[in-house]
């Protein structure tokens, strides 16, 4: 497997998303831009760029019932992580109950391949592994039985895997693409799962944390920013969230970790960097003010141990890490230095609130 690196780290990744309501602030923002695609078109393609556990991308799908209700929905997810394929799949057969009109794409292949994926039978000299599920029945428990079957579980087990090479990058083992899809609305989705339509950009891509904090300008612009544009359809959005602490994140931060600046560019620098150095026409996006928005760290009751992540202290210190993406190597040396590490957990307990804070801005294409 190669170094195991800190955002791999899935009891981490789990006390964050348990602790904090990010997920539920980041759904929140995409209701309104989810609400505001074109009503005049048959069907809508939306890319969740990095579906972590499936909370953001159930929830687009059910605001997207709610706002386009006779609508068909091509949503494609982006993940390459083995167990959080699964925890997304775990949350969709009911959303093809409300909303049967639904083709859901699974792939975890990088950034720039996505426009490649629906029509390509190779990718960087590897054959593309697919399945279609063909969701037989009209309820959510015998969609959830075939969701959850051999079939598609023993596909996933042998070619969902991930490689990491000799920089500690991590890609996929396969370029796999997984449609699913209810049999009785075959005839509305047979188009596109033959990819014999024009257009197969995106009306809507959400990108939410799909970068390191600590990353260059470049880099995320490079590497994640730039191929997203690249996949809009004329009028469409992207929307780009990521995390750039808070007053209370970074205050503990730099009292663990002098030298150290865990969120050293902003959304504003972003935008400033692409208007400079244009990706193809650069006159024909636009680009929105940033917002911030903020969440906060969920306090068990007192008293009370959480099964997994602990109590208050050190719960909030390893959600601080988290956010800060702070390398293990890092984090021992600081457990090394008792007089340190206790005046944090006294700024920690001395803090009113610990609250998180990120940032959204918005990237149209307009032609």
């Amino acid at each position: 497997m190669g170094k195991k690196r800190f955002f791999d780290d899935r009891l981490k990744y789990l006390s964050f998303i348990q602790n904090t309501g990010e997920k539920r602030a980041i759904s929140e923002k995409c209701f309104s831009h989810v609400a505001g695609l074109s009503e005049n078109k048959s069907y809508l393609r939306i890319l969740d760029a990095g579906t972590g556990d499936g909370t953001i991308f159930s929830n687009i799908i059910k605001s997207f019932h709610k706002h386009h209700p006779y609508t068909s929905l091509l949503i494609t997810g982006k993940e390459i992580s083995y167990e959080d394929l699964k925890n997304t799949l775990d949350k969709v057969p009911d959303r093809f109950v409300e909303h049967p009109n639904l083709l859901i794409t699974m792939t975890n292949v990088k950034f720039s391949e996505l426009g490649l994926i629906e029509s390509s039978n190779r990718i960087k000299d590897k054959k593309v592994k697919a399945y279609n599920l063909v969701l037989k029945s009209n309820n959510s428990f015998d969609f959830h039985a075939q969701l959850t079957s051999n079939l598609l579980g023993n596909f996933i087990k042998k070619n969902w895997g991930i490689e990491i090479d000799n920089q500690n990058k991590t890609s996929y083992s396969n370029p796999c693409i997984i449609r699913i899809y209810r049999e009785d609305n075959k005839k509305h989705l047979e188009k596109f799962l033959n990819n014999d339509y024009k257009n197969n950009n995106y009306d809507l891509i959400v990108a939410s944390q799909a970068y390191r904090a600590a990353a260059s300008v470049k880099v995320k612009v490079n590497n994640v920013i730039a191929p997203l544009m690249r996949l809009l359809n004329k009028s469409g959005k992207l929307l780009v969230t990521h995390t750039c602490g808070g007053e209370s994140i970074q205050k503990v931060l730099k009292l663990a970790f002098k030298e150290k600046e865990a969120f050293p560019n902003t959304a504003k620098d972003i935008i400033e960097y692409l208007k400079g150095n244009p990706i193809g026409e650069n006159n024909i996006y636009r680009f929105s003010q940033p917002v911030n928005y903020y969440f906060k760290f969920k306090r068990a009751p007192d008293q009370t141990v959480t099964e997994l992540f602990g109590h208050n202290i050190d719960a909030k210190w390893a959600n601080i890490l988290y956010v800060g993406q702070i390398p293990e190597k890092d984090i021992q040396s600081l457990e090394n230095n008792n007089s340190l590490i206790n005046k944090v957990r006294k700024a920690i307990d001395d803090s009113d609130q610990i609250q998180f804070k990120n940032e959204l801005f918005s990237i149209t294409k307009t032609r």
